[in-house]
């Protein structure tokens, strides 16, 4: 963690990832609140660098001395772009609503702190403003549900959940840099196929103007229910910040919504929740631990009883190290491949939570315990072999640092 400190925030992996990213750094603050909350509040504070006018936060706050990272800040043609912050560089779309709970972490482990208080009373007031624009413009439908025009968005960058939109794009003949296939092994990471993808969809938000997403100009935009559940999860954890710091905010009823929101994705096949792709208007009915997610939000009646079982079944809960992030058993899946199977520290962190939350206490417990081992017998790495126990990816990676020590602190009670 203090090694990948780059003066009050984290960037995930120097070697890889050498910029502030959105929900790494959420992750992170979880971490650093058992440390030093202070310095839990500023990670969270530097994140609203990168907040637009509009209110979005990116996945990514530039560091103009890190230039081995694609795309950089020239592909995502943001600089003096109307709306787009004035003293960083970033790019131009979102990842999942973390910062909330973070703040909650941080809150609650901070002794009642006053220098925590004042910056996280500044957080909740950005926070506040991001929420209200995914109500304001990632839900076209005004269904309660939450939107992605980009998979990088999703955080779960390259899974099978996406292999159908992607494939009605047509990129044509695309060139651009590339360099994390230069880092890590490219049997680890994305295919030159969906790089085609991802870049064309860097262009096209570009193209667009940054303009709020609909079903007419989206050449990819699914209601994410992953998404949809760690935005849920983060309405009521803003909430409970703004009460206990006086700071207005409507997450409580947009939270109603959303919980109404998921019930349109319940897949009764599967047991799980399903994504829709709207620019086709279509479920997307694949096995991803993604479907999981409403755990953590603490929503799911009556399908509680469904997950569980679901988590506990051969395809999720049969790995030799929990939890793949598509079963073993699926066509798709492949045990090396970053979102397409390996084991993430941040999953199962949240299923760790969202267990506990619908009361699989032992479950729970033992989803920490070999999490823990995993990382205790692979290194902090970026992700895992469900069947080895293999670290893949980055290594030194720190949300697998920041969520280990809050595992830890779980276990000591």
């Amino acid at each position: 963690m203090r090694a990948n400190d780059r003066g009050g925030y984290t960037v995930p992996a120097p070697t890889l990832y050498p910029h502030q990213w959105n929900w790494d750094s959420a992750f992170c603050a979880i971490g650093w609140a058992h440390l030093d909350p202070r310095r839990a509040a500023r990670e969270l504070e530097l994140l609203l660098r990168g907040q637009w006018d509009d209110g979005m936060i990116p996945h990514i706050v530039f560091n103009p001395e890190a230039e081995h990272y694609e795309p950089g800040p020239r592909a995502w043609q943001t600089e003096g772009a109307p709306g787009a912050p004035r003293t960083v560089r970033t790019s131009s779309i979102t990842q999942p609503p973390v910062a909330a709970t973070a703040a909650r972490f941080v809150l609650e482990r901070s002794g009642g702190d006053p220098g925590v208080e004042a910056a996280l009373r500044r957080v909740a007031t950005g926070l506040e403003r991001w929420h209200a624009w995914f109500e304001a413009t990632r839900d076209p439908r005004g269904e309660g549900l939450v939107c992605l025009v980009h998979p990088w968005e999703s955080g779960m960058d390259n899974a099978p959940r996406w292999d159908a939109p992607l494939a009605a794009i047509d990129p044509g003949a695309i060139e651009y840099r590339r360099k994390d296939d230069t880092v890590i092994d490219s049997a680890q990471r994305p295919t030159r196929y969906d790089y085609d993808r991802y870049f064309f969809l860097v262009r096209e938000r570009a193209r667009l103007r940054f303009a709020p997403p609909s079903p007419a100009t989206e050449p990819f935009l699914v209601q994410d229910a992953a998404v949809t559940a760690i935005a849920c999860r983060a309405e009521e954890d803003l909430a409970w910040v703004a009460e206990a710091l006086g700071v207005a905010t409507r997450a409580s009823l947009r939270r109603a919504r959303l919980v109404e929101g998921l019930t349109k994705l319940w897949d009764e096949a599967s047991g799980t929740y399903a994504d829709r792709d709207l620019a086709h208007d279509h479920p997307l009915c694949t096995q991803h631990v993604a479907g999981l997610m409403p755990l953590f939000a603490g929503v799911g009646s009556p399908n509680v009883a469904r997950l569980l079982a679901c988590f506990e079944s051969a395809s999720f809960g049969g790995a030799p190290w929990p939890v793949p992030t598509v079963p073993p058993t699926d066509a798709s899946f492949d045990r090396r491949r970053y979102w397409r199977g390996p084991v993430w520290i941040n999953v199962n962190w949240m299923l760790v939570d969202g267990l506990s939350r619908a009361g699989a206490a032992e479950a729970a417990a033992a989803l920490a315990s070999r999490t823990i081992e995993l990382v205790a017998t692979s290194g902090f790495r970026e992700y895992f072999d469900p069947l080895s126990g293999e670290g893949l990816g980055a290594d030194d990676f720190a949300w697998t640092a920041a969520l280990t020590i809050d595992l830890l602190a779980r276990q000591s009670g």
